[in-house]
């Protein structure tokens, strides 16, 4: 390889590191709005509430019990057993778990950026053995306090009124927050059981709750069964198990769960700690989810701006090789910022149009003006033109290659084949050594011709 070839190859290489900079700009900016937008979901959730989840009802007895405690160092090194009393929350699961709710969403700005809100109301329902005054291990109890019953709220700023707890179908007043027993968190709402309440018993709560984004509750129970209902038409199931019945439209979704003691194995053992279990990954759970942002889909169409680059550098590399036309560095150059300069007008027009949009205008606005000044580089209207349609070609091609998720890789590998391809046909039979040395060059100008 000649040396004014291997130049030629360098600069370009050069250029394209050096348009890295203004392209890791516009990421820079990318990642700058998209902790906004998060820092303002944050700030929403703190005004209105978080993400809700909902445990129980469960019947929690605090009780004080004997445990044998074996000591070192007792005497000369020798091991003794001592008796210590120990006070632990004992826990007691339904035989049966209800849940029916119905969600009204909107989504809550700060400037322009949001997160989706809902405001719910559900109706519990649960039913409880005919045993559960039965203690396990009876000699071991030193002392037993009044039973509760146990609801946990993961964030009870979103109670819009004072939860209805009602223990076969009578009103029972809430224990206030200090009269909690240790260890069953802060997020918790309770009532105080009857002292002549025995036998089977049925609990109903009414929850009139605000949140953001997710709702979730844990399957405490030997049966779970759980009705969501709700006016937000893109919905993402997840947690412990999907529902075994869903229905999605454009005008909200209905979905199912139904579950048992042997599926939520892990969350009722949890529970049967001290009633506190807060395991996301257990519960029946369904988020609302945004449809795809403009930030989101700007810093994925990013990831391809490296390719739209090296590709137009490639083509007026060519360019210079078939048509025997000098382009200065200069050129590349400004192309490659105008090619930059379109990632920065998607980001800036998504965050106010939809993408679809955003990207149209950008690209037609960029490969314009792209066309304009190769008309005048390339002394050549059909030239310049060329160039500016094949790139706007590719732009729609990558814009088929964001939307189609699941086929990305395959569409873009697909897509840099047939580039090599279509390089390897063109320069199959080009002397390369011809056109490394300027007098060899300059005797084949006549047989090719300069751009016209």
């Amino acid at each position: 390889m000649r040396a004014n070839l291997f130049l030629k190859m360098l600069t370009i290489a050069g250029l394209l590191l050096v348009l890295v900079i203004p392209l890791l700009m516009i990421q820079g900016k990318i990642t700058d709005r998209s902790h906004e937008a998060q820092r303002v979901k944050f700030q929403i959730a703190r005004q209105v509430s978080g993400e809700q989840q909902i445990g129980g009802p469960v019947i929690v007895t605090p009780r004080t019990r004997k445990h044998l405690v074996e000591k070192q160092d007792c005497r000369a090194g020798e091991h003794c057993t001592v008796m210590e009393r120990r006070t632990v929350l004992e826990s007691q699961i339904p035989d049966s778990l209800t849940l029916d709710g119905e969600l009204q969403s909107e989504v809550r700005y700060r400037g322009i950026y949001g997160t989706p809100v809902y405001r719910s109301l559900l109706h519990i329902e649960a039913m409880f053995p005919a045993n559960w005054r039965e203690v396990k291990r009876p000699s071991e109890v030193v002392a037993s306090h009044d039973a509760m019953l146990l609801l946990q709220i993961s964030d009870l700023r979103g109670l819009v009124e004072r939860p209805q707890i009602l223990v076969n179908d009578v009103p029972l007043p809430l224990v206030e927050n200090e009269q909690l027993p240790d260890g069953v968190g802060g997020s918790a709402v309770a009532v105080r059981l009857p002292d002549d309440l025995t036998g089977a018993f049925t609990v109903k709560v009414r929850l009139n709750l605000n949140g953001t984004q997710s709702l979730g509750a844990l399957p405490l129970a030997k049966e779970t069964r759980m009705t969501l209902r709700a006016d937000w038409p893109h919905p993402s199931f997840e947690g412990l198990v999907l529902p075994v019945e869903r229905e999605i439209t454009s005008e909200g979704f209905t979905s199912q769960w139904r579950t048992n003691n042997l599926a939520a194995a892990s969350a009722i053992h949890c529970a049967r700690g001290d009633g506190a279990c807060g395991d996301s990954g257990q519960a029946l759970r369904v988020r609302l989810v945004q449809p795809v942002t403009g930030l989101l889909s700007s810093e994925r169409a990013l990831k391809y701006s490296y390719l739209i680059v090296g590709l137009t550098f490639a083509a007026f590399f060519l360019f210079e090789v078939l048509r025997r036309y000098p382009l200065h560095a200069m050129q590349y150059l400004l192309v490659g910022l105008a090619l930059a300069m379109f990632y920065l007008l998607l980001v800036a027009l998504s965050e106010h149009i939809d993408f679809v949009w955003a990207y149209l205008v950008a690209a037609l606005s960029c490969c314009a003006l792209i066309g304009i000044y190769l008309m005048a580089v390339m002394r050549s209207v059909k030239a310049g033109w060329t160039f500016a349609l094949s790139l706007l070609l590719v732009q729609g091609l990558i814009y088929g290659i964001l939307m189609a998720e699941d086929y990305a890789l395959l569409m873009g590998a697909g897509l840099l084949f047939v580039a090599l391809a279509a390089v390897m046909v063109v320069t199959r039979k080009l002397d390369w050594y011809a056109f490394a040395v300027p007098g060899k060059a300059m005797a084949k100008v006549n047989a090719t011709g300069p751009a016209s």
